[in-house]
């Protein structure tokens, strides 16, 4: 029993899967922020995108 504790502490299989998971995270939380708070005017350019998208569509 002690032998499988210690080889599941010193286990190091799936970290590098820990570590991109967070820097996903980190990514996407700075990503959200940014639109949020909309610095250089992001959201104001998405809505026009959206809005003339939407447009081209309803003419056809």
């Amino acid at each position: 029993m002690m032998n499988t504790v210690r080889n599941f502490v010193r286990d190091e299989n799936g970290e590098d899967l820990i570590e991109y998971g967070l820097l996903a995270a980190f990514v996407a939380a700075v990503a959200l922020v940014t639109i949020i708070l909309d610095p250089i005017g992001i959201k104001g350019s998405l809505v026009n995108a959206f809005t003339r998208a939407k447009d081209a569509l309803d003419k056809q």
